[in-house]
């Protein structure tokens, strides 16, 4: 195992006989609800990052350990993590979950519009990859886990600086699995290639038939599965397309 350099930060011991948590950002979504409700199924504790007091107060009445941060500010996410690493002991990765979208047509997108998609989708992943990486270096590796979209492998009309910033995403995590895979720090990039059924997504679409759509769940399974596998086998990628019918 690595050992830590004489800076790196002091760090709590895996427990065998207890199951590596898994760090979440945008835990309190619809997708982050899903996925833990996959990890508490699988024994695995949860941490969550979520964006508000309010809803990292819910999280913990419900038996979640639970914080708010901002995930721009690299500090404040490296404190978290330290603290969820005391709590909960070494983790076995992260789902890196947090993300949004915007309508842009590419033509009148200002370079506002980018960096603001490219803040909410890239920066929110890189500030925990930054705080995490030490620690699982530390502990043997573990796995890093984005969720990208299709706009992201095809384009996508009125969506410019959503589907290049998660290509953006893509791109970053893929060079964070050529650096690191060797020290055992894997990542992996997850493509929803189509909507997902979400509350929200059928309120602004009550017209549109959500059986066509991925379910969450499934759409959970999934992420919850890349942490989950090896450390003889794994994905880089996976596209996870709604059913055809």
């Amino acid at each position: 195992m690595t050992q830590p350099s004489p800076d790196a930060p002091s760090l709590a011991p895996a427990d065998p006989d207890r199951p590596a948590p898994v760090l979440v950002t945008g835990a309190a979504g619809a997708l982050g609800t899903a996925v833990r409700a996959r990890l508490a199924a699988a024994g695995r504790p949860t941490a969550a990052l979520v964006r508000s007091p309010e809803e990292a107060d819910a999280l913990r009445s419900a038996g979640t350990w639970a914080r708010a941060v901002d995930l721009l500010d690299e500090a404040s996410v490296a404190d978290a993590i330290d603290d969820a690493h005391r709590d909960l002991g070494p983790p076995a990765g992260a789902l890196l979950l947090a993300g949004g979208f915007a309508m842009a047509p590419a033509a009148d997108a200002d370079l506002r519009a980018l960096r603001a998609q490219w803040d909410v989708n890239v920066a929110t992943a890189a500030s925990v990859v930054r705080a995490l990486v030490p620690v699982l270096r530390v502990h043997a590796g573990g796995t890093l886990v984005g969720v990208a979209a299709g706009q992201a492998r095809r384009g996508g009309a009125k969506a410019a600086p959503y589907a290049s910033a998660k290509a953006a995403l893509a791109a970053y995590l893929r060079a964070v699995d050529e650096e690191l895979a060797p020290e055992g720090v894997r990542a992996t990039v997850v493509f929803p290639m189509g909507t997902l059924d979400t509350a929200a997504n059928r309120r602004a679409m009550p017209d549109a038939d959500p059986a066509g759509w991925i379910d969450l769940a499934v759409l959970a399974d999934v992420l919850v599965q890349a942490i989950e596998l090896g450390p003889r086998g794994r994905w880089r990628e996976v596209e996870v397309h709604p059913d055809a019918r």
